[in-house]
Parts: structure tokens; C-alpha cells; sequence
């Protein structure tokens, strides 16, 4: 038991340490670039996105040559941190659309907040692991589970959501000494890919990707056991004057967009 925790530590501070890194890099690049430099859009965007979104990206890039779009992933809470502290972005998409109306109040959004999708959560588990998972939340409380990852509720939407799920099945205070805590919804479902956690509660949309989907089996939590994870975005100030942003903007509600997000299991706006 001490030596999984002591490589869950390790593992943690590695991956931080990494994804500061990686981080400070491409806002230092980001920074050199003109705001008004037309053809490039510079997000960021929550975890639960590494996959659907690097597809909407190709897509809007298929349909405007010339145009390009970087993303950098990580926890909403933190993303709001640095966009407040004036990391170069030109748009947000947040896992929990509160972030983007505090922008927009502050006077660092130049749009109105609109959201892009409903997210799901789910229990998650490798199939090495030969644990039922269609047991759900009660699975958690199987003796053979000795660690549970979750998303930091501090700064990450997709932890809050793990943390009150727990609490409405009443068993947070019971397992509270298993959590271990990612720094966003990617890294909580690595540290169960490698076997640093048993079973994790993890965004539906990264379940789905097909990375994950061959290696793990999934329990879609009711959404009765949680609030709405209603997830937004925002055109920054550093936007204005780009038409490349204003065209991925209008691109996020498209068809073609929408699509993409359905086949990652969020619920779409107004459906």
C-alpha cells in the first residue's frame, strides 16, 4: 500500500511538473503571436475535450484552408487562473460555464457566454482489472478497491461533480481516504490506465474515445445523482479583430460541430 502511494506521489509530481512545462511553452510561443494575426486561434480548453475537440479542430480546419487552431488542455479552474493572470488565449471552453460568465463580467470576454454541451460522468475501470463495473457507485466500496481517482474538486468542474455524486450516494466520508486527486479529468484517467488507481470517476467523453474504449469498461452515472455539468465558452479580449476566432466561434455551433460532440456522449443545447 505504501509503495502504490508513495508512485501515485511520484506520478503526480512528474505529470505537474510536465504539464507546467509543456504550459509555459506554448503560452511563451502564444505571446509572440499578433492577436490580430488572421488564420490562427489560440484556446484553451477543459480535459474532457483532448479528444472531441481535436476532431472539431480538423474539421473546421478541413472547411477553411489556411486556417489553423492550437489548443492547450487542462483543468477550467486553472485555465481561469491563467487567463485572468493574461496567458494569450483567444478563446475558452470550460468544463463548468461559470468560468466564462466570471470573464465576461470582468470585462476579459468580448462575447456573450453560450454553451457548447452537457457533460456526463462516469465510473471507470480497466478490463485487467476484472472489476464489475455494472455494479456502479457501489462498486467504490468493494474491499479489492484500495484507490479512486478524481479530478481535484478545487479547480477542476469534473471533480466537484465526482465529490457530490459521492456525497449524494452517501458514501463520500466513507471513502474519502482512497481519493487520489488529478490535476484535471486526463491526468485521473491515467493514473487508472497505468494502474496507479483502481477505479476512477472520469468525464463520459474521454470513456468514449477510442484510446480508452478498448482498454476499460465504463458505469454511466445517472445525472440524478448530480448537477448539470453545463459546459461553456467565450471569445477573450485577446480575440478581437481575429477572423479566424470569430469563425471557429460561429463554427462550435454548427452541424458538423454538434455531431462530434453527440458521438462523445454530452448532450447537446436545446435538445
Amino acid at each position: 500500500m505504501r509503495n502504490s502511494i508513495n508512485y501515485i506521489t511520484k506520478l503526480k509530481k512528474s505529470m505537474k511538473k510536465i504539464t507546467q512545462l509543456i504550459t509555459a511553452v506554448v503560452i511563451a510561443l502564444l505571446s509572440t503571436t499578433s492577436p490580430l494575426f488572421a488564420g490562427q486561434v489560440t484556446i484553451t480548453a477543459a480535459s474532457d475535450l483532448q479528444y472531441a475537440m481535436k476532431d472539431i479542430i480538423a474539421a473546421f480546419e478541413s472547411k477553411n484552408p489556411g486556417d489553423t487552431v492550437a489548443a492547450v488542455y487542462g483543468s477550467s479552474g486553472k485555465a481561469f487562473s491563467q487567463i485572468e493572470n493574461g496567458a494569450p488565449y483567444d478563446m475558452f471552453f470550460s468544463a463548468d460555464i461559470s468560468y466564462p460568465e466570471k470573464l465576461k463580467q470582468s470585462g476579459m470576454a468580448i462575447s456573450e457566454p453560450k454553451p457548447y454541451a452537457i457533460g456526463r460522468i462516469t465510473v471507470w475501470v480497466t478490463k485487467a482489472s476484472g472489476l464489475d463495473v455494472s455494479k456502479g457507485i457501489a462498486l467504490l466500496s468493494d474491499p479489492k478497491i484500495k484507490t479512486i481517482a478524481i479530478a481535484n474538486p478545487e479547480h477542476a468542474p469534473y471533480g466537484r461533480i465526482a465529490k457530490e455524486v459521492l456525497e449524494h450516494e452517501k458514501v463520500y466520508e466513507k471513502l474519502k481516504s482512497k481519493l487520489v486527486l488529478g490535476e484535471n479529468i486526463q491526468q485521473t484517467a491515467q493514473f487508472v490506465q497505468t494502474g496507479a488507481a483502481d477505479a476512477g470517476i472520469i468525464a463520459y467523453s474521454l470513456v468514449l474515445a477510442p484510446a480508452l474504449a478498448k482498454e476499460g469498461n465504463y458505469y454511466l452515472i445517472p445525472t440524478t445523482a448530480h448537477q448539470p455539468i453545463v459546459q461553456g465558452y467565450v471569445l477573450l479580449k485577446q480575440a478581437a479583430g481575429n477572423a479566424a476566432a470569430a469563425k471557429f466561434e460561429q463554427f462550435i455551433a454548427s452541424p458538423a460541430a454538434r455531431a462530434i460532440f453527440k458521438k462523445y456522449g454530452f448532450i447537446l443545447p436545446n435538445e
